[in-house]
């Protein structure tokens, strides 16, 4: 139900939203799943500053109480600080891209990314050093992960990070760099990722109509793990994108949830 291509993701209209409804009402129920920055919270200058919007809170709510849907929020963030910054109940959390899990039972660890820890905290130490004069770039220590943010520096210094950044990770066989907005992540090199936790997700409700949400390079997996059978929605506009259609921002996702709150059963079959 998705696509790729260079072509940007068309938006969602009537035609999708009722076909939409369509699939539900054939399904068991609706996996709802989120990316946290650029989805559910405005990006943000400082990481630190971004907030659930408002105008998504209410209607996540709603949609996290109805008894045949889950809703999952997926994030890049460490588990603490996305369960924080939600702070809703009836969500399941996955952070640090699917390396910890909070299953509504306490939270559970990847043994891949425990072992890792050693190598990411050299690593840290090292950029911590190199990259301390660059103006506008910080280290995000996430335990598991770490991010190198460089929104904030200017376009001359931002080759010194990448480099840094790349150096750091050929240093350790036991870590990988992936690409967000802005910001480059050393990863253990571990069977994890937002495809890999959407998949896991699945498994729990295989009978569900899935759906991921998200804006970034890093939630592309995300959106080919409901590829066969759901859908992939972009928040933004880019191209080359697995995401089968798009919102145009924060402000749509908040769209796209009160209409899913129109269109979900009340209860399991």
């Amino acid at each position: 139900m998705n696509g790729t291509g260079d072509a940007v993701p068309p938006r969602i209209d009537d035609a999708w939203l009722r076909t939409l409804s369509e699939q539900i009402a054939d399904a068991s129920g609706l996996l709802a799943c989120f990316d946290y920055d650029g989805t559910l919270a405005p990006i943000v200058s400082d990481p630190d500053a971004a907030a659930i919007s408002p105008a998504v809170r209410e209607p996540l709510s709603r949609l996290a109480d109805a008894p045949a849907v889950e809703v999952a929020v997926v994030s890049g963030r460490s588990l603490p600080d996305l369960r924080e910054r939600v702070g809703i109940d009836g969500v399941r959390y996955v952070g640090n891209h699917g390396l910890e899990w909070d299953d509504g039972t306490g939270r559970t660890v990847l043994p891949a990314a425990r072992a890792s820890r050693p190598p990411l905290q050299r690593a840290v130490d090292a950029l911590r050093e190199e990259l301390a004069d660059i103006p506008g770039c910080f280290i995000e220590d996430k335990r598991l992960t770490a991010t190198v943010h460089y929104r904030r520096t200017p376009s001359a210094h931002v080759p010194d990070v990448l480099d840094a950044v790349d150096r750091a990770a050929e240093a350790s066989d036991a870590l990988r760099i992936t690409r967000g907005k802005a910001v480059r992540e050393l990863r253990p090199v571990a069977a994890a990722g937002k495809g890999r936790a959407v998949e896991r997700l699945r498994k729990r409700r295989p009978d569900d109509l899935p759906i991921f949400v998200g804006d970034d390079r890093t939630d592309e997996d995300g959106f080919r793990a409901v590829a066969d059978d759901g859908y992939g929605v972009l928040v933004g506009r880019r191209a080359d994108s697995a995401a089968a259609v798009r919102v145009p921002d924060v402000d749509g996702v908040a769209r796209l949830l009160a209409a899913l709150l129109t269109r979900c059963p009340t209860d399991r079959p």
